[in-house]
C-alpha cells in the first residue's frame, strides 16, 4: 500500500469570499491534480506511475455544488439523539488499578448495543486504551474478558448524494484524557466542537475557527463557550474534524480545535472527542476524520485512518459536503491509511 502523500484539489469552482482565514489564489496549482476547463480540478491519484486520469469522483457535475450532490435527508433537530455513543469499561479493576482489557460499548439510538474489545491498557496521555481488532464487534462485551464471543454485525449506513464518505468505525486507541472518569466512561466531549449541519452552522464555525486561531501558541487558560473549565491552545494546534452519519444517512461535520486539558502539551483532547452530546460519548464511530488546513482537506488522523474505507474518494466526497455547507474547501491531501 502506498505511504506517500498525493495533494489534490477538490472537485469546486473558486468562489471564496475574502475571509482572511481562508485566503487563497483562485488560479494556484496543486500537484497531482488535474485541472478541468472551468479552472477547477479533482483529485486523481496515481498508482505505480500510472497515469492519472480526471474523473468526477464526487458524482456531480463540476459547478453544480448546490445539486445533486448537496441534496441530504432532513437534518437531525437534535444529533445527540441521532447519533451514537460511546462508553468504555474495563474487564475489572484492582485497588484503583483497571485491568489490560475492557471495552467500548457503542449505543445507537434504536439499537442494542455493540461492542469492541479492548487489548491494552496504559496511563499514558499518549496511549489508554488499544482496540487491537477495531473491525470486529461483538454482541455480548463478556467476549473481551474471558467470555463466549459473540459476534455482532459491523454497523452500516447510506451513501449520501455526494458519494460514500467510507465506512462507520471506532477509533483505535482512546487516551486517558478523552475519558469522562479515570481509566472509564464515556467519551469526553470536546467542549469547543462545533456540528454542522447546514449553512448557518458552517458559518458559525467559520467564526469559531478564526477565534481559536487567535488563541494559538497564547500560553492562557480558556474556558469553554459554557465558561467551565480551563484549556490551552498550543501554536499551531490542528483544527481537526470527523464525519458522523445517522442511520437515515444525514452527515454531520463536526470540527474542533485539537485543545489540551494541561499547560505542559502532553494532555490534548483529539478525534474521540469530537461527538455532539454536551454529556459525552464522543465520535465513537466515525466515517472519516482529518485535518483543515486553510481551504485544503486532509485525512491526516492517528484513530481514524485506517481500513480499506478511507479511500481518496471518500476524502473527495467529504471536501464536497464541507462546500455543501459553506465551508470553502479547495484542495484535498490524501495519505494512504496504515492498514
Amino acid at each position: 500500500m502506498k505511504t506517500d502523500a498525493t495533494t489534490s484539489r477538490a472537485l469546486v469552482r473558486c468562489v471564496l469570499s475574502a475571509l482572511p482565514l481562508f485566503a487563497v489564489a483562485c488560479g494556484s496549482s496543486a500537484p497531482r491534480s488535474s485541472p478541468l476547463t472551468d479552472g477547477s480540478s479533482l483529485t486523481t491519484p496515481s498508482d505505480g506511475g500510472q497515469p492519472e486520469t480526471a474523473v468526477d469522483a464526487m458524482g456531480a457535475a463540476v459547478d453544480a455544488m448546490g445539486a445533486p450532490a448537496c441534496v441530504l435527508p432532513p437534518a437531525p433537530t437534535d444529533p445527540c439523539s441521532a447519533l451514537p455513543t460511546g462508553k468504555v469499561t474495563p474487564c475489572s479493576q484492582d485497588g484503583g488499578q483497571s485491568s489490560q482489557t475492557g471495552y467500548l460499548e457503542i449505543d445507537s439510538p434504536g439499537a442494542a448495543p455493540i461492542y469492541v474489545c479492548a487489548t491494552s491498557w496504559s496511563p499514558d496521555p499518549g496511549v489508554g486504551y488499544i482496540f487491537g481488532q477495531p473491525a470486529t464487534f461483538l454482541s455480548d462485551p463478556q467476549g473481551c474478558c474471558g467470555g463466549t464471543v459473540s459476534a455482532a454485525p459491523a454497523p452500516t449506513v447510506p451513501d449520501p448524494a455526494m458519494g460514500s464518505l467510507g465506512a462507520p468505525h471506532i477509533p483505535s486507541h482512546v487516551k486517558p484524557q478523552e475519558l469522562e472518569g479515570p481509566a472509564s466512561g464515556l467519551l469526553r466531549q470536546n467542549p469547543f466542537a462545533v456540528a454542522v449541519t447546514d449553512a448557518a452552522s458552517g458559518a458559525a464555525a467559520l467564526q469559531a475557527m478564526a477565534t481559536w486561531r487567535a488563541w494559538g501558541g497564547d500560553g492562557k487558560p480558556h474556558p469553554a463557550p459554557d465558561g467551565s473549565g480551563a484549556y490551552y491552545f498550543a501554536s499551531g494546534f490542528p483544527f481537526n474534524y470527523v464525519i458522523l452519519e445517522t442511520s437515515e444517512g444525514f452527515p454531520v461535520i463536526v470540527i474542533g480545535p485539537e485543545v489540551e486539558v494541561t499547560s505542559d502539551g502532553t494532555t490534548p483532547l483529539g478525534h474521540p472527542t469530537l461527538g455532539v452530546c454536551a454529556a459525552g460519548g464522543g465520535a465513537v464511530l466515525a466515517m472519516i476524520g482529518g485535518e483543515i488546513q486553510g481551504t485544503t482537506l486532509n485525512n491526516h488522523s492517528g484513530r481514524y485512518d485506517y481500513g480499506p474505507w478511507v479511500t481518496p474518494e471518500a476524502l473527495n466526497s467529504a471536501a464536497q459536503l464541507f462546500n455543501c455547507m459553506g465551508i470553502p474547501i479547495t484542495d484535498t491531501k490524501f495519505t494512504a491509511p496504515k492498514s
